[in-house]
């Protein structure tokens, strides 16, 4: 997302407001963004200052509204960017233990769980992805086995798009595709709409595409996390992407369909005339020269591709559902998928990438390995393992705070409603937040929520929980709403309104959605046994139980 500008000076007609008010004329040099960052601690003040003068019930000594003040906060700065958001994400190391509510170590904790070095370790291996040029060779490979008609290169761009976000930061992904799109639209001209359906196909592709592994995106590994306190929790790698694959492959093409629809109608009858086949045949031709500057096969690529194969096999048989996996096999300790990250990471770090037995011209300086620190230290999105930190660290004070339990009594009211009906509120709700705040934050504020009502109202977490974390990935409004579409939308060098991506985007918000609701109430109820209402891995979780019976919710939960 890119900071918005906020700016004092305002114009009418070329009239300037301080030739109209001139005593205002101190105000010209006052930054607003500034102004907004003090201005809000004191205007969100009168909630707990309510409360300090009896204005508002409490059964914890006021920790709920204090920590409602942090939240609020928190939630205005992230969605207004006054701040950077890893820097918002730091305030509950500030106001938690000033407020008496969970002391400074504790919060601390929170900020590199076992959750935020999984992600770190798959970003690593991702970055050696990227640094060896594996990721170009794939979608380069994909795009020539495709073809090369408009409609069909829009899939050829979307295919590697989504599923290198999946392993990948979406980030990456675009702006590795924006160069070639480019260098085919040079090609094949077409117009600006077919320009806007290419970009917008490789960004919505990219959005989506991070829905499909536990580390494609960050809204991901925060569900994970606040499902960790339940022993037996039925979300791994494997079943994760037994419930998410199938949904991204119908998004992606029903993604497709409807920009062919939005952009170039139906589909003609009409046969090619020579100008389109002779335009077909320079696009393959010139991907075909991009796909031979990249060489032979090295061995970096071979290695990269070798030690990703692997990590993959140690995710996938962890611990599956139908054998013994090899995590229980050595140890009855927990082994989370950090664990096999880290340890594939190891190798990256000292074997050689350009070795003398398969030495590749132009590659890899002698001795360096597949992956340097410094690379690393360089691509490493450190904001986002932070921002991930402090989601879970003000989860962590809502929930000691009471906060939680005081927002599942209002909440309780919404059981006369059809499960089905709350899951539509639920994903509007989410949908039009993530346009405009990050779906990090977006995360981290509502799921701890959506799992509180669901255990309140007798239901599986997972029916709101798991379609909620997905449709925090599916922001297709604004530039501002995801990397991708900012990227595109910057690409287009004015040639896309903010309005062309709001009008796009507002079809494919609809369409994702009732795909995910569609996916969850179809397979997903016996994947995840989501209508026998609260399952025996809630219920039955003693991690969860003594967590919770110390702030005195769990009994009020199933009462």
């Amino acid at each position: 997302t890119s900071t918005r500008d906020y700016r004092v000076l305002n114009s009418y007609q070329g009239l300037s407001v301080f030739s109209v008010f001139p005593d205002m004329k101190y105000l010209e040099h006052i930054n607003l963004k500034v102004l907004q960052v003090f201005l809000w601690p004191v205007l969100l003040l009168a909630i707990p200052v309510s409360y300090e003068l009896g204005g508002l019930p409490s059964h914890n000594d006021g920790a709920e509204w204090w920590c409602t003040y942090m939240v609020l906060l928190m939630g205005v700065y992230w969605v207004l960017e006054l701040l950077p958001l890893p820097v918002t994400a730091l305030i509950p190391v500030v106001l938690l233990p000033l407020f008496g509510i969970v002391s400074t170590d504790d919060i601390c904790k929170f900020y590199m769980k076992g959750t935020s070095m999984l992600f770190v370790g798959g970003l690593i291996v991702a970055i050696a992805v990227e640094h060896s040029n594996l990721h170009r060779r794939i979608a380069l490979k994909i795009l020539l086995s495709i073809g090369t008609s408009p409609r069909l290169l829009m899939l050829g761009f979307m295919i590697p798009t989504a599923f290198l976000s999946m392993w990948i930061s979406n980030t990456a992904t675009t702006v590795m595709m924006i160069p070639i799109l480019k260098a085919v639209l040079l090609e094949i001209g077409g117009g600006d709409n077919l320009e806007m359906m290419m970009m917008l196909g490789i960004a919505y592709s990219a959005n989506v595409g991070g829905t499909g592994t536990l580390i494609g995106t960050a809204p991901n590994l925060i569900l994970v996390e606040f499902l960790s306190d339940f022993d037996n929790q039925p979300i791994n790698f494997v079943s994760w992407m037994g419930f998410c694959v199938p949904q991204l492959i119908i998004n992606v093409f029903l993604c497709w369909v409807y920009l062919q629809l939005f952009y170039m109608g139906l589909p003609s009858r009409a046969k090619k005339t020579d100008v389109e086949k002779g335009k077909e045949e320079n696009v393959k031709k010139m991907l075909t020269e991009k796909y031979a500057e990249l060489g032979t096969f090295s061995f970096h690529e071979f290695i990269v591709s070798l030690l990703f194969s692997i990590l993959v096999c140690l995710w996938f048989f962890r611990n599956p559902d139908f054998m013994t996996g090899w995590a229980p096999a050595i140890t009855d300790i927990k082994v989370s998928d950090a664990t096999p990250a880290i340890f594939m990471v190891f190798f990256m770090f000292f074997i050689p990438a350009n070795p003398q037995f398969w030495h590749k011209p132009g590659g890899a300086e002698e001795g360096e390995p597949v992956v340097t620190w410094h690379i690393v230290e360089k691509k490493l999105p450190w904001g986002v393992i932070i921002l991930i930190g402090g989601g879970f660290a003000m989860a962590e004070g809502t929930n000691h705070s009471g906060l939680n339990a005081m927002i599942g009594q209002q909440l309780e009211k919404l059981d006369s409603l059809p499960d089905l009906a709350l899951l539509f509120i639920i994903l509007i709700i989410i949908s039009v937040l993530t346009q405009v705040a990050s779906n990090a934050a977006t995360a981290s504020m509502l799921l701890p929520i959506i799992r509180d009502l669901a255990i309140k109202l007798n239901h599986n977490p997972l029916y709101w929980m798991l379609p909620a974390t997905l449709t925090c990935s599916c922001a297709f409004m604004l530039p501002v709403s995801t990397a991708p579409n900012a990227i595109v939308f910057e690409a287009q060098g004015g040639k896309m309104s903010t309005w062309d991506m709001m009008k796009t985007g507002l079809g494919m918000n609809i369409i994702t959605m009732l795909v995910i609701v569609g996916c969850i109430s179809t397979y997903g109820n016996p994947m995840f046994n989501l209508q026998g209402g609260l399952p025996d891995w809630v219920a039955n979780s003693t991690t969860y139980r003594s967590h919770s019976m110390g702030d005195n919710l769990y009994l009020d939960w199933l009462d």
